[in-house]
């Protein structure tokens, strides 16, 4: 049955659009994720030209999302409030994945859930999210579910729509199925998704790697820790069309200013000398175009942040350095961008008041972004708080 289906491009046309509400305990103090959100839903109604699902699942959370959304100037009459039950809120990673056909057929595949591998599948909060996931397929209409047993999330897999995948190697491997090898691995995202080749790349950012494996660097004694857990493609390289991936850059300057620029520097290049290699299913090279990075913002994690324990308990649990005071430093990208018809919706960060050089960054982002996508409305979104929960645009 799956032979006759595909994975499209995020480029391709598109028809509806899931987002999750973020409750509110979910962010930092001092930031408002509601507000990033309510940027996003904006830029989607007036150049998406698509339906807009929010999944409100929490007890108090549909009111709120509503109210929050209204205040902020939006119209909410055209967008359908869902109630699933869902512990996750960046639903790119749970969520339903729709495979297509020539024909106007939809099939949903259903790969496993460990909450980005901390903790086992059959966990009941694991469970639940993978359930929701079924459930907001079936209200789009999607009644034929394949399912599997390999633990995978949407924002670590991307697709040129035509029989290529991409997705991080140690993420995929030895974070999420450690009992499988990569071979196994391949055979069953093969099956799945029905395409002909994977592009491994090896790892992913730094800052989106899983900081439970403790600090980044230390500035002064100071610990700085990652913000994320995820380790996922779409925060490093992105297919733009069938045959181009827009790719992240550190300078060699860059480099040399910090230990995390060094590795992240490492990182990209080993993951170009993947891509400078690869060919699609007809053997034809890809055109590689590369994104700055942005300037590392950082924040100071305290007692009073509603997320302390959030990060404190698993650095604990793996033997991390942690304390009152450890600096978090958000898991932020110009790749992490969201394209949808007519509207690429990206990330910026300067505010009144920073560094002239972030600003600087955001408008170089954006001119990337404009450069590969010029028959679409390029919208920079304020990402920051986003960020700071381990996510981003395209994530949420």
């Amino acid at each position: 049955m799956l032979e006759n289906y595909r994975h499209p491009g995020e480029f391709e046309p598109q028809s509806d659009v899931f987002m999750e509400w973020i409750p509110d305990a979910y962010q930092m103090k001092g930031y408002d994720n509601s507000r990033s959100c309510a940027e996003i839903v904006k830029a989607l109604q007036e150049f998406g030209g698509v339906t807009l699902h929010i999944n409100c699942g929490a007890e108090g959370v549909l009111e709120r999302a509503k109210s929050s959304l209204a205040e902020k100037g939006v119209d909410t009459a055209d967008i359908r409030f869902v109630q699933f039950a869902d512990p996750n809120f960046y639903v790119r990673d749970n969520g339903p994945t729709v495979m297509v056909d020539d024909r106007g057929g939809r099939i949903l595949i259903n790969p496993n859930w460990s909450y980005y591998g901390t903790l086992p599948p059959d966990d009941p909060y694991c469970v639940q999210s993978r359930i929701a996931a079924v459930q907001m397929g079936v209200s789009l209409g999607i009644f034929d579910v394949v399912n599997s047993d390999v633990v995978s999330e949407g924002g670590d897999r991307e697709f040129n729509g035509q029989g290529v995948m991409m997705c991080i190697e140690d993420t995929e491997v030895r974070k999420r199925n450690p009992g499988l090898t990569k071979e196994q691995l391949e055979a069953e995202f093969k099956r799945l998704y029905n395409v002909e080749k994977i592009i491994w790349i090896p790892q992913p950012l730094l800052e989106d790697d899983d900081f439970r494996m403790g600090p980044l660097e230390y500035r002064d004694g100071v610990p700085y820790l990652g913000s994320s857990f995820a380790a996922h493609i779409d925060e490093l390289c992105r297919f733009v069309d069938a045959n181009t991936v827009v790719l992240a850059e550190v300078t060699d300057d860059e480099a040399a200013e910090s230990a995390i620029g060094a590795e992240n520097k490492r990182r990209i290049e080993a993951a170009y000398d993947v891509l400078s290699k690869a060919t699609d299913v007809h053997g034809n090279p890809f055109a590689i175009k590369r994104m700055p990075v942005p300037i590392s913002i950082d924040y100071v994690l305290t007692e009073d942040d509603e997320n302390y324990g959030l990060y404190e308990g698993p650095v604990m649990e793996m033997g991390g350095a942690f304390a009152d005071g450890t600096h978090l430093i958000a898991s932020t990208g110009y790749c992490n961008f969201l394209i949808c018809n007519g509207v690429v919706i990206g990330q910026r960060y300067w505010h009144e008041g920073m560094d002239p050089a972030i600003k600087g960054k955001d408008e170089a982002a954006q001119a990337v972004l404009e450069e590969c996508f010029p028959d679409r409305t390029v919208v920079m979104v304020d990402s920051l708080a986003l960020n700071m929960t381990g996510g981003g645009v395209h994530c949420w």
